[in-house]
Order: C-alpha cells, then structure tokens, then sequence
C-alpha cells in the first residue's frame, strides 16, 4: 500500500509540479504601502472643458462671441490635492511553480460636492509562470492600465498626455509570453471607468408654447454608458508584440472594439433615394441590433541612455471615444438592405516627448491629433429633425476636429520630494457651419488656452 501512494505521488508530481507538497512549497506573500501626497495648481488663460475640478484638462472650450468679445477668455486658478494617491504592492508569494502578485490602488479623485472621496484606480493579480521550456508566460487579471495606455509621455500633469495618447484603466485578462526579447501580449477588456458614447433615448413631458400645455415628447442625446457593450456580448480585444534591446524599446498593437447600441428609433422613412435624404416616423419605433465595429492599430518607440530619455507613440484609432481619445462613431445607411449601421468616426493622435537630467529634469511633450472622417457616409437627414447621427467624446466640444499641446516642464527631485513647473500650450480647431458626409467641417476656427502648472509631491 505504502508502494502504491508513493507511486501516486510521484505521477501526480510530473503532471503538475506544485499540485503535490504545495503545503511545504509555499512562500507567503510580502506587503508594501507606498504612495504620495501631491498639490497642484493650476492658472488658465481660457475657460476649458476638463475634469476632477479641472485638473484632469482636455481642451479649451469654444469662444463664445458677445458684442465683439469671447465670454470664455476668462482667466482662472485653483488649488487642490485630491490627486493624493495610496497603494498596497502585495509580492514574493509563490506555490510550487507559481509567482503570484498583486496590486491595490487607490486615490481622492472622485468628488461628493466639495468633499473628495476615495476611488479605487488599479485591482489586479499577476500570475507568473518563469521556469516554461519557452520563456516565461504572465497573465494579468483585475483592472489595470489598458496596453494601448501603458507607455505614457513626459509630463507632469494628470491627465498624462490625454487626447494626445490613449488613457484608459479596464476590467482586464491579459496575457504576456515572454520568448527572449520579444513579448507576445493578448487578452479581453471590458469598460468600466473609461466608456463608450452612444446615443440616449428619454421621453417625458415637454412645454408646447403653441398648445399652452405640456405634452408627451421623445428626446434623443448622446451618453457614456458599459451598456453598449454590455449587451453587445463581445468584449475589447488587444493583441500586440514588443520587442526589448538595450536601452531600446518597440511596441506594435491593435485594438478590436465593438458594440451594439440598443436604442429605440423612430422609423425611417425615404424621403429622396436620389439625393440620399432620409426621414424618420416618430409615431413608429424599433430596437436597432445594428453593431459597430472599430479597429485602432498603434506604435510606440522608445531610446533610453543614461539619463535621457524619447518616446514617440501613434494611433489610428477608430471609434477610440472611451479611450479618452476625441473620437466616435456616427449612423450610416445600408441602401441595399434599407437597415441603419455604424460607421467609426477615425482619429489619428501622436505625441513625441523626452526627458533629460535626474536631480533637475527638463521634461517636454509635443502632440497633434485630427479627426479623418468616418470610414462610410453618414447619412442625411432633415435639419429639423431632432434625431442626432453623429456620436462624439462628451469629455470635450464635439465640434473639435484637431488640436495640438505642447509642455515644457522643469523639474527639480529633492530626495522623496518633487517640483516641477509646467507651462502648457493647447490649441482646437472648432468647426463651423454643418458637417460634409464623412462627419468633418469644411471650415473654422483656434482657440488656444495657456496653462501653468505647478506640482508639489512627497512620495512614500
């Protein structure tokens, strides 16, 4: 009997090592706190669409023109250090063959009125296999930093270059296999914090100043909601590769998005099939099951020697919206199966930044991105019909069609302490008049808002 045991026991070592003993194999897991206080505050030259008290900064708001003058070149400060961040890094656990770690963060983000309160940033696992006959094969699980996300340029500010590059933290199962110096990344993402936009539909009451009475009325918007993707059953996918050498670093990707909006339209009746103009039937509604489907590649270079450092990252992102990139998606019309669809609004947005020096830094991004149009027609519709078939980025004027930043920052590190002085240049392009069929304007206008920063930080 005792020979039949051992016997088992060594069979199920072989298949699995770790499975067996696991009990004397295992190491108990270490835990570190560690974080930061941080102040910022912040001067602006012109209102700006921004948020977290407008520090979280995106663009500038359009001018709004009185008597020959823009009501929004208003001037503001404020101070605040509700950016202040705390975490837990939980590693050194293994059982048999099995790395496992983890990460818990949180910071004071999200404001109660005035009161800021505490809002969970990052919660996942790694799991790391490091002793594989082909390299070393981790997996990631929990929300954290979207890959397309993950290689940020050199700034100081919160919002970390945003529109400029992809910003976004995911519900997540990532894997990375490590061969060498070439990293194979996949995995599903779901949004959470970060959202896509779609269109809203509310019914309710509405004022008839011609009846002097309120009368039953649909109204039709645009929202953030995970609905979209939610019901749409399909979750994000990333696969991408990355090679590593020396102080030299290379990162090729692609994002695959799709989603289902499930809202409730008016019936769409053809009012000229020559000149392509549609109408809709208000008395007569339908549930669209219609999906949009996007496709974002991106590369990202990076050189580092000694204390310098250059980064360069671009996308071509479509339908990029709950990336925090200014983009989206519009309706589109099948002619030959009469049947609404989706077309994704496409973007291209770039950044190069560097980083020179340890004790006084000198730090400078510089970004550029354009709104290319959708990738079909969207369709024509009635100017006075109130359904919306152009679906944007909330966070920011929809009218936007390309911007640009550029930050110069001084730094200077004491030890545990930071300060840095950032002065930031943003310009839009807002467009005017009524958009052509690929969503674009053909005209408009700069408005450009001068940011100063200053950030205070004591890490731990």
């Amino acid at each position: 009997m005792k020979k039949i045991l051992l016997s088992l026991l060594a069979a199920l070592s072989a298949l699995g090592p770790g499975l067996v003993c696991s009990a004397q194999e295992e190491t108990p897991a270490k835990v570190k706190v560690y974080g930061f206080i941080r102040n910022y505050m912040v001067f602006d030259t012109h209102e700006v669409s921004a948020g977290t008290q407008d520090l979280y900064f995106y663009m500038p708001k359009d001018r709004k023109m009185v008597d020959g003058v823009d009501q929004n070149a208003n001037p503001s400060f404020r101070m605040l250090a509700l950016t202040t961040r705390l975490g837990l890094n939980i590693g050194g656990y293994r059982i048999g063959e099995l790395k496992a770690t983890g990460n818990i963060e949180a910071d004071f983000y999200c404001m109660n009125g005035s009161l800021a309160t505490l809002r969970l940033r990052h919660a996942y696992m790694g799991l790391l296999w490091d002793n594989l006959v082909l390299g070393d094969l981790l997996v990631n699980i929990g929300q954290t930093w979207h890959p397309m996300a993950a290689d940020m340029p050199h700034v100081t500010n919160l919002e970390t270059g945003a529109p400029f590059n992809p910003f976004n933290r995911s519900p997540q199962v990532m894997f990375h296999w490590t061969v060498g110096k070439f990293t194979w990344t996949g995995g599903i993402l779901y949004p959470m914090q970060y959202l896509p936009v779609g269109p809203t539909l509310s019914t309710g009451p509405a004022w008839n100043s011609f009846t002097e009475q309120y009368e039953p009325t649909t109204t039709y918007g645009t929202a953030k909601s995970a609905e979209f993707n939610k019901y749409g059953m399909i979750p994000e996918v990333y696969l991408g590769v990355s090679f590593q050498s020396g102080g030299f670093l290379g990162r090729a990707g692609a994002n695959f998005f799709s989603s289902m909006p499930r809202w409730q339209a008016p019936a769409i009746t053809i009012v000229d099939e020559a000149t392509k103009e549609l109408s809709f039937d208000y008395d007569h509604t339908s549930m669209l099951k219609a999906r949009l489907y996007a496709i974002s590649p991106f590369i990202f270079l990076q050189f580092t020697k000694g204390s310098f450092q250059l980064k360069a990252k671009s996308v071509l992102a479509q339908s990029g919206e709950h990336m925090n990139l200014l983009s989206g998606y519009a309706g589109t019309y099948n002619w030959s199966k009469h049947a609404l669809e989706y077309t994704p609004m496409q973007d291209w947005a770039s950044f190069l930044s560097f980083q020179t020096g340890r004790k006084f830094q000198f730090l400078c991004m510089l970004g550029y991105m354009q709104q290319l149009g959708t990738t079909k027609s969207v369709f024509a519709y009635r100017a006075n019909d109130r359904l919306n078939t152009l679906w944007l980025n909330t966070s920011a004027d929809s009218k936007i069609q390309r911007a640009f930043r550029a930050t110069p920052t001084l730094a200077y590190n004491l030890g545990k302490l930071t300060f840095s002085l950032e002065y930031n240049c943003t310009g839009a392009w807002f467009g005017e008049g009524d958009r052509n069929r690929g969503g674009l304007y053909d005209t408009g206008h700069w408005v450009l808002n001068h940011r100063v920063e200053q950030m205070i930080k004591f890490s731990f």
